[in-house]
């Protein structure tokens, strides 16, 4: 699986994640191509090798010609013109525009022939804006109107971070913990501190630290790329490198390059023809041992488990301290929802501490079915190689469970049953069956 680390000590805004991603090998020429599809004009996408602190980076630099904000261009793509008065256009909007809407970008990305990947990418990376703007501003998401990333120079931004994930094909972002400046900026709603407070909005979760520095050095394009793509923040991935791409920023700071780096690479997994063709996963161990728990209580515990989103749960005998019986209990869940999990155990158990570590599971590939027998229909679940073919199936024991107490007979009967019909519907595919 290709993934991607953004390292993240100067900050990252939206032209540094562009340029980073171009730098790792993305062809300007296809991206300028790409992005033309988009119904919006007046605009040029250049790049330009730069040193910051005598590093390389790639500067992205998005000069516009004409209308600069997503509301004129899509209201141009619609065929009319605002209510401005012709002769003052240019000013009037200049210094008193209501900035874009949801409805505008989202009319725009979908005008385009990006691929469903791309315009899910981008819409998904303006929405969680709109959520933090809505937020600061008490409002809703469709009702926000986008000042400070409602211009075209942040659509191309956006859009050609999400072609560029795509064209390296890269499935998870990981990124660094993230500097924190001071200071304030001037931006349509007046003097606001550093970080703007949508961006603080927009960090909620991620672990920052102080850089000691004033000015801006993470954007709300920038913290919305990692608010929605991000999968886990802190220290790089294990990975085998590939890539390595600068994007260079505007800033000079006095103690750091004003740069964003990002590292591609394949996640650290075992490769052969048979790994190959499973399913691969990067997911959370939690374990903690439990030695002054009423045992009768693990039951409920387990049930929370599963509901927090919790993909296995076991529970395994011990011998601790003074010689007591105690309990192992493990969970395996995603990234996603370690939080979830964690919370269970540390609040519906007597837990104090709770051990996590990262795994990779290797899977067959499932699919869910349903066989005839005489004791009615059981749905089953099979097993699938990397192309498909069946290699075994194992019926669902609710089903078995409840076809035998209705009719008064054996759950083995049922079973018997079960996988025969199995056998008899994928004769030619079930492991054994074929050397």
């Amino acid at each position: 699986m290709k993934i991607a680390y953004f390292d993240c000590f100067a900050g990252i805004a939206g032209d540094m994640a562009l340029g980073a991603l171009l730098d790792c090998g993305v062809p300007l020429d296809e991206l300028r191509q790409a992005l033309r599809s988009l119904p919006v004009e007046g605009w040029e996408l250049e790049t330009e090798p730069v040193l910051k602190s005598g590093i390389h980076a790639l500067k992205v630099r998005i000069a516009l010609h004409g209308q600069s904000d997503i509301e004129e261009q899509h209201a141009k793509s619609h065929g009319h013109e605002h209510s401005h008065h012709h002769h003052d256009h240019h000013h009037e909007h200049s210094h008193h525009h209501h900035g874009a809407s949801m409805a505008d970008i989202r009319h725009l990305i979908e005008k385009s022939t990006f691929s469903d990947r791309v315009k899910k990418t981008s819409l998904t990376i303006f929405e969680k804006i709109a959520v933090a703007e809505a937020h600061q501003h008490h409002t809703t998401p469709d009702k926000v109107h986008f000042h400070e990333i409602g211009g075209v120079d942040s659509l191309l931004d956006i859009c050609g971070v999400a072609w560029c994930l795509e064209y390296l094909e890269i499935e998870k972002i990981y990124a660094s913990k993230l500097p924190l400046s001071t200071g304030f900026v001037d931006c349509a709603h007046g003097r606001m501190p550093v970080p703007a407070p949508a961006v603080m909005e927009l960090l909620k979760g991620a672990p920052v630290y102080s850089s000691g520095l004033e000015g801006e050095m993470i954007t709300p394009t920038g913290a919305g790329i990692l608010a929605a793509l991000c999968e886990d923040f802190g220290d790089a991935p294990a990975m085998i490198i590939s890539q390595i791409g600068c994007g260079g920023g505007t800033r000079q700071w006095p103690d750091r390059p004003n740069l964003l780096r990002v590292t591609l690479g394949e996640s650290e997994a075992p490769k052969s023809t048979f790994s190959a063709g499973l399913e691969h996963q990067d997911l959370r161990v939690l374990e903690t041992n439990i030695d002054d728990m009423n045992p009768q209580l693990y039951d409920d515990v387990c049930d929370k488990l599963w509901r927090a989103g919790a993909l296995d749960v076991w529970l395994e005998n011990l011998q601790m301290k003074k010689n007591r019986p105690a309990v192992k209990l493990g969970v395996l869940c995603e990234i996603e929802q370690m939080d979830s999990v964690l919370k269970v155990l540390l609040l519906q158990t007597t837990s104090l501490g709770v051990r996590i570590g990262d795994v990779q599971r290797f899977s067959l590939k499932r699919r869910m079915e349903t066989v005839d027998t005489e004791y009615g229909e059981i749905a089953v679940k099979l097993a699938l190689d990397g192309q498909g073919n069946v290699l075994r199936g194992q019926p669902e024991y609710d089903d078995m469970r409840k076809f035998a107490q209705y009719q008064n007979i054996s759950v083995q009967n049922v079973e018997n049953a079960a996988k025969a019909a199995i056998a008899l519907r994928w004769p030619t595919e079930i492991v054994g069956s074929k050397q």
